[in-house]
């Protein structure tokens, strides 16, 4: 193998500035000394302004150089300043500056270092010759191609063994490809059964061209679909798409996402009886749990911690390309589905590559098929379909849904020729009316009391097939599975893994009984929800909603009770949007519904959605109504009930009616006490929420025995990653800042976002409350810079999601506020300082004292200002009142208060 040279060659440079370092080489950025994983056309943004550092660079220049005067979608170069700004972190984006109407420029100094000089030419391979590295093994053609990447295969010289190798030469095509290793480690090391994925042979990663040896999977979909596909019915072609669906979701299941879906990375080889489907290419994949890596023991080759969890839509195809993506969206499970939606449409149209445009609807002759594709390409994704898994099941449930709607149009025609036949009779003996009348009185007795016989038998037959159903499924598929030689996992075969191996197994075995087959999807989110495995929670789910809706109506007690687990999910996982308008649909069903059932339903959701958003005493009045209505109506789901009395103990105390919650724990600690299944857990929950009442009342000793007592308990039986664990920690967070323990604090504040952070994402407002914990801690501590650094993107990132106005956004800007006077910064200081709202604030947390905290903050910057008229009495009041809260040296925004008071004048 060697390079073609015969392209000239251009000096090549590593650019540093600030804490960033850009490789032009390599094409590879690193902050801080590690590498930043970021969408090409970004980097190539910036090395353009690195190239015409400290010049003004219009917009219309970027895009010439950058997009080469292409077409593109709306606002695609501000996405990727954005992205740019991300990848650099706050200090050094600040250099990227935006010219109003112009373009942007690269401020401030730039090192700029030759490393030598870089080719430009293309790999040259051919066939006939050695792959580089395995002579053995030798090139009979190129598969396809890409800028700086190439795909060939290749047999070995004596056995015909056939292996494809994925070539790349430059930095980017180097972390594409440590990608897909490390994708196909987690899946290999994650999946029972691999036999729809292309396994990986070996790699070179240590000189160029570097490449993937993979396993030969097949023609690509594409390529094979000109000679098959016109062949096949399309009961054979929708079998072909469940091989590619079943393959996604189990991907999905393990948190990989594959982002690139189309048909040549579809592979398809002869199998008996038909043809086997292996999917490939996870180049431009993306893992949904970074953690997963470490609890394999897989180590991040091509993911970086910054591309593993960011929200980046770099890679796809446009085809097949989700419209949210394209808006700079991230990627997510429904993309997935969106593109699997595109692919499955131009299976049953018999045609790969052909563009779903408007009309698409005369392809496809089955309604039911036409139902799917629209639910799995709608614009929308909160009315796509949730996940590939759904879309897998109802694919398969085709012919239930068929017997379903036929049964339904049949009944309606027999009632419309019923009424028609008997308009006309009227209509020609009218004198037979009263005669019809009568006789129809007789035979509605008779058949009353046949029909009532009739579904008796039904009835009974129904419920012994729902018992048979029910019976198999605990057997088989839950205390059979359950078994270690049958999950393949040994002795650490767990609740978790057994429930995610059977929830797929329940649309096939109650795919005729939709109402049993939701009620156990309601139990499986409960399961789910509490082993924080949250979006599976959020599809069973929905999977419930869909199913009861489609057999009991939308307004139906199961089909409302489902839709208030679809919100609550969305809530605690941040989607307030979402949750909200879920919430929204709810009240409008049960508008003019006075059941009390309704009520407690509402009440169980919307506590929830404010409670997660800090509006606690709206919360708390939801849950008054909500918990006596379910003793009432749900006496034994217990489950249900101690968790709304958890939120009101909560909510009590973040209120400040620290006897209510004091009282509610004791009374929920003595009932669960008194049950035969006890296992302590509630009870240790329940002492946690009780031991922050002790907090806010300063009782610190009593507070702090009460909470490690509790968390011994939840850390032995959940585990010391559990969300119950990193409430006790962020509790303990608490009492170590009300002692001015300030190492301990600050310890407890970096578990308390790192788990946080683990178990919700950078997104979530949880994450962001963390956050501003950690900033809290670093300010009182003395390290105000740091503090602005850790809370200022997370304070921003809360406003932008909740509205400055909510309770946890005002005690952000606070606490930004605080920093910005201690830096001098006094505008800002004002800026924040007049937008707060002591109410807001009494309601994050409330003790009585926000008002006169806020005033601290007002005489503080009429003391940087010179104003000491107004500056005076407002220090007075607050460091007099604030004595009795935040003095003995606790809080840093009490001390300046005092020692301005001082300097003012005032005794």
């Amino acid at each position: 193998m060697k390079i073609d040279n015969d392209t000239p060659e251009r000096p090549s440079y590593s650019y540093r500035f600030g804490t960033a370092e850009f490789d032009e080489a390599r094409f590879e950025l690193r902050v801080a000394g590690l590498p930043v994983d970021v969408e090409r056309r970004a980097l190539e943004v910036l090395l353009y302004l690195l190239r015409h550092a400290g010049e003004v660079v219009t917009k219309d220049e970027l895009l010439r150089e950058v997009w080469a005067g292409r077409i593109t979608v709306d606002k695609v170069l501000p996405n990727a300043i954005n992205k740019l700004r991300r990848a650099l972190g706050e200090a050094n984006a600040e250099r990227v500056q935006t010219q109003a109407r112009i373009g942007y420029r690269l401020d401030g100094a730039i090192e700029r270092i030759a490393v030598g000089r870089r080719l430009t030419s293309r790999i040259d391979l051919s066939a006939g010759q050695p792959v580089p590295g395995r002579d053995n093994f030798l090139l009979r053609r190129q598969l396809g191609s890409n800028r700086g990447s190439e795909v060939w295969l290749a047999e070995h010289a004596k056995t015909r063994e056939k292996r494809v190798y994925k070539f790349g030469t430059d930095g980017e095509r180097l972390r594409s490809l440590k990608r897909e290793a490390t994708l196909a480690r987690v899946l290999q090391e994650s999946l029972d059964d691999r036999t729809h994925f292309v396994d990986i042979i070996d790699w070179n990663f240590e000189s160029p061209p570097f490449f993937l040896e993979c396993q030969f999977g097949g023609d690509s979909l594409l390529d094979w679909s000109e000679r098959h596909l016109a062949a096949l019915s399309v009961e054979e072609r929708v079998a072909l798409f469940l091989q590619i669906a079943d393959a996604v979701a189990a991907a999905h299941a393990v948190g990989v996402l594959h982002k690139d879906l189309k048909p040549a990375n579809v592979l398809i080889a002869p199998a008996e009886p038909g043809w086997l489907i292996r999917l490939t290419d996870f180049g431009s994949g993306r893992l949904l749990d970074p953690e997963r890596l470490e609890s394999l023991g897989i180590t991040q080759l091509g993911l970086t911690v910054t591309q593993s969890i960011a929200t980046d839509s770099s890679a796809g195809t446009p085809l097949y390309v989700a419209p949210e993506v394209f808006a700079g969206h991230a990627p997510t499970v429904q993309s997935d589905v969106f593109a699997l939606g595109i692919l499955l449409y131009q299976l049953l149209a018999g045609r790969l590559n052909k563009p779903m445009v408007s009309g698409w609807e005369q392809d496809v002759a089955d309604e039911l098929l036409r139902e799917d594709v629209r639910l799995a390409t709608d614009g929308n994704p909160e009315r796509r379909l949730a996940s590939v898994a759904e879309l897998a099941a109802r694919l398969r449930d085709r012919e239930p849904r068929r017997l379903r709607n036929e049964r339904v149009r049949r009944d309606e025609a027999q009632a419309r020729s019923a009424n028609e036949s008997l308009a006309r009779s009227r209509a020609r003996r009218p004198y037979l009316v009263a005669l019809i009348v009568a006789l129809a009185a007789s035979v509605v007795v008779v058949l009353g009391l046949y029909g009532a016989a009739l579904r008796a038998r039904n009835d009974a037959q129904r419920e012994l097939d729902r018992a048979t159903a029910i019976n198999r499924f605990l057997n088989e598929d839950l205390i059979g599975r359950s078994n270690p030689l049958v999950v393949a996992k040994g002795q650490s075969a767990s609740l978790k893994d057994v429930l995610l191996a059977a929830r797929e197994r329940v649309s096939r075995r109650f795919g005729a009984q939709p109402q049993t087959e939701a009620s156990i999807r309601m139990s499986l989110v409960t399961l789910f929800n509490m082993l924080e495995l949250l979006p599976e929670a959020e599809d069973e789910a929905r999977r419930a909603l869909a199913l009861y809706e489609s057999s009991e109506g939308a307004a139906s007690r199961n089909a409302l009770k489902a839709r208030t687990f679809v919100a609550r999910m969305l809530a605690r996982t941040g989607k307030f949007d979402a949750a909200l308008k879920e919430l929204q649909t709810m009240d409008a069903l049960i508008a003019n519904d006075g059941d009390d059932y309704a009520k407690y339903l509402r009440g169980s959701a919307w506590s929830v959605y404010l409670m997660n958003q800090g509006e606690y005493a709206k919360g708390v009045a939801e849950l008054r109504i909500a918990i006596p209505i379910a003793r009432r109506f749900e006496p034994d789901n217990v489950t249900q009930r101690d968790s709304m009395r958890m939120d009101l103990i909560n909510g009590l105390t973040q209120t400040g009616d620290l006897a209510g919650a004091r009282a509610e724990g004791a009374a929920l600690i003595a009932e669960v006490g008194a049950r035969d299944d006890d296992n302590g857990l509630v009870i240790a929950f329940a002492k946690a929420a009780v031991a922050r009442t002790y907090t806010m009342e300063g009782d610190l000793a009593t507070a702090e025995a009460q909470l490690v007592e509790a968390q011994e308990t939840i850390v032995t039986r959940l585990g010391a990653g559990h969300m119950r664990n990193i409430m006790v920690l962020s509790d303990l967070f608490d009492i170590a800042m009300r002692r001015a323990e300030w190492p301990r604090a600050l310890d407890y504040a970096q578990r308390v976002h790192e788990g946080a952070l683990a178990k919700f994402g950078p997104e979530h407002n949880i994450t962001a409350v963390t956050a501003i914990n950690w900033g809290q801690a670093l300010f009182e501590s003395g390290d105000a810079a740091a503090a602005d650094g850790k809370l200022r993107p997370f304070q921003q990132r809360l406003v932008a999601q909740l509205g400055e106005k909510n309770p946890q956004s005002q005690m952000s800007i606070y606490w930004l506020a605080a920093i910005a006077l201690e830096r001098r910064r006094t505008d800002e200081a004002a800026r924040l300082v007049a937008v707060l709202d002591p109410a807001a604030l009494e309601a994050a947390g409330a003790d009585g004292f926000w008002k006169l905290r806020v005033d601290a903050l007002r005489g503080l910057v009429a003391v940087q200002r010179g104003d000491r008229a107004t500056a005076a009495p407002l220090l007075a009041a607050a460091v007099d009142g604030l004595a009795k809260a935040d003095g003995g040296g606790r809080s840093r925004v009490y001390a300046n208060a005092e020692r301005e008071r001082g300097q003012v004048g005032v005794k």
